[in-house]
């Protein structure tokens, strides 16, 4: 099994995510109280092709992204009031826990593994530096939504470089735009 460049290996869970009415308070409170950073926010993060639930999607998202260690943790606020996976859970649980991430280069046969194992998929896009992901309804089983994140190497080099700069982490400029 191959082990990306942050530590995490392929198939294995990569991330752990959050919602959040207040991404700017979630980032301090996790920051000062798990020593969680420095958090990378995409203040309106692109998401491209955006299907929920079969439908063109069009919802928008601020999210940020930070590493304890190799784990990443992700932290995801609703821009607006449209249908989304975040304000459908929201609606049903309130805010906090949402999903797990799992990586796959063969993005896939992971979703088809997913699909044999009867878990709906719930939502399908593409991102901005390159890769797709999918929702997989899988909160009956593990208490959340398990995304898919295929590990294109324009994944892999971005999770990398916030992997990388948490290693040693003082605490130092706590909230940084990507670049």
């Amino acid at each position: 099994m191959p082990v990306y460049n942050f530590g995490q290996p392929d198939r294995g869970v990569i991330q752990t995510a959050f919602i959040t009415d207040d991404i700017q308070r979630s980032m301090a409170q996790m920051s000062t109280l798990l020593q969680i950073g420095p958090w990378f926010l995409f203040e309106d993060f692109q998401l491209l092709d955006l299907h929920y639930r079969g439908e063109p999607a069009d919802f928008q998202v601020s999210l940020a992204l930070a590493n304890s260690g190799h784990m990443q943790f992700e932290l995801i606020q609703p821009l607006d009031d449209k249908p989304s996976p975040y304000r459908e859970l929201q609606t049903q649980r309130g805010w906090g826990f949402h999903h797990y991430a799992v990586a796959a280069e063969d993005f896939d046969a992971a979703s088809a593994d997913y699909a044999a194992q009867g878990l709906e998929q719930i939502l399908s896009c593409s991102v901005a530096v390159g890769g797709r992901a999918a929702y997989f309804d899988s909160r009956d089983q593990v208490a959340g939504m398990i995304e898919l994140v295929e590990m294109t190497p324009q994944v892999e080099q971005l999770w990398s470089m916030i992997h990388q700069a948490s290693v040693g982490w003082d605490g130092s400029d706590p909230v940084r735009t990507p670049g």
